[in-house]
């Protein structure tokens, strides 16, 4: 966990006294760890968010950007999943509109019994995911109509023969964790570098911080802990505690952006044969293409040439008149997933989470896997778990925003 990968913090100071106490205190600054400041923020308990980086400024700004249920868990039969992320779609809807956007995806399919199982599979879909608060009237679900669907650029030349559309919700995440946070009253100690900590036997007792702005130590005491750091919880518990334990496997993958190309109004959602879901989405003025699959080592990697080499030969494969490799890159990004440890290849492992207590520090919650569509219900039941308090307010009070800015989605 060398410094070099962490952007430069920025010029300034934090603040806060030399010395602070709180009642939790978390550590990771990304979708999980600032759900979870907000959660305890609503049953009233102090607590303090720490991160060497800045709020959201790790995997939470690299996710595909989508709050859904998970289109493909219908097609590997995981239902229950599935239904709890089409859930809590209708719950971000409710809370956080203004980073949320209705669309209509369309899956496009290569013949009729395909068409079919589409219909079939996505219809159940948008049935159990009838919860659309704010649907636009004007957006259509099921079929296509075939002169919409050829009237769409990427429809020309290529192996598709129609498509089915279905209701998902996009989002802007980086912006999202910000607002959680915002909706907090959390100490807020990003930029601070752990250096070591405290504790007596069982319990963890204080952590020793280093501000990274101008080298101030802080003194961190709470009376529980939770550690929500996605891709680097291995390599931080090995860090500071010793251990060799491997929790996670990681998965990368990346989006694409190119210029907007004329026509292409709806996000489509291509099925591959094998390897994810590829998505080609017009957002804030540009085409977003995703995603690809490789397991890592590490939450910061670099994108490798066959990263590139999947998308572009997915998208000439599937999307043959747009002319991809001469439209300019405007952007790349990386994400790295955390997946719970098990065996077989990653493309096969749940985006489950685990909330582990950790076995000798018992004071301590690991909070392992997840995905941005299901944190905020993750992070209540561990608020409840921790406090003993149950807080309806979760899934309805609005969140605020924290830069006090329109959306940025358009």
């Amino acid at each position: 966990m060398t410094d070099s990968p962490w952007p430069a913090p920025p010029q300034g100071t934090c603040g806060l006294p030399p010395a602070l106490e709180v009642e939790v205190a978390i550590l990771g600054a990304g979708i999980h760890g600032a759900a979870l400041a907000r959660e305890l923020t609503l049953r009233g308990v102090s607590c303090a968010l720490v991160d060497k980086g800045e709020v959201g400024g790790g995997t939470s700004q690299w996710s595909s950007q989508l709050l859904h249920g998970g289109i493909r868990y219908m097609l590997t039969g995981d239902i229950r999943q599935m239904r709890e992320g089409l859930a809590e779609r209708a719950t971000w809807a409710h809370i956080a509109p203004h980073r949320c956007r209705w669309e209509a995806f369309w899956m496009p399919h290569r013949f009729g019994l395909e068409g079919l199982a589409h219909r079939i599979g996505i219809g159940l879909y948008d049935h159990w995911g009838s919860e659309r608060p704010g649907w636009p009237p004007a957006l259509h679900l099921g079929h296509v109509p075939r002169a919409a669907f050829e009237a769409d650029p990427r429809s020309a030349r290529g192996p598709f023969g129609g498509a089915t559309a279905y209701a998902d919700l996009m989002t802007w995440d980086r912006e999202l964790t910000r607002d959680l946070a915002a909706s907090s009253a959390a100490l807020r100690l990003d930029f601070h570098e752990p250096e070591g900590f405290e504790d007596a036997g069982t319990s963890l007792k204080s952590l020793r911080l280093r501000d990274r702005r101008d080298g101030m130590a802080r003194r961190l005491t709470a009376r529980r802990w939770v550690f929500a750091l996605g891709p680097w919880t291995d390599g931080a518990m090995a860090q500071w505690f010793g251990e060799s334990r491997k929790r996670l496997r990681l998965s990368s993958g990346i989006h694409l952006w190119f210029d907007a190309v004329p026509g292409c109004e709806r996000p489509w959602a291509i099925r591959r044969p094998k390897g994810r879901i590829l998505f080609v989405i017009p957002r804030d003025g540009r085409l977003q293409v995703g995603t690809t699959e490789r397991e890592v080592d590490d939450g910061w990697v670099p994108i490798v040439e066959t990263e590139r080499a999947e998308l572009f030969e997915a998208l000439e494969a599937c999307l043959p008149a747009i002319p991809w490799r001469g439209l300019p890159v405007r952007a790349e990004e990386l994400g790295v997933r955390p997946l719970v440890a098990a065996g077989g290849a990653t493309t096969h492992l749940s985006r489950e989470a685990v909330l582990e207590r950790h076995a000798r520090f018992q004071n301590l919650t690991l909070v392992l896997g997840g995905k941005l569509t299901t944190a905020r219900a993750l992070m209540d039941q561990l608020a409840t778990d921790l406090t003993g308090i149950s807080c309806e307010a979760s899934r309805t009070e609005p969140l605020r925003l924290w830069d006090g800015q329109p959306a940025e989605i358009r």
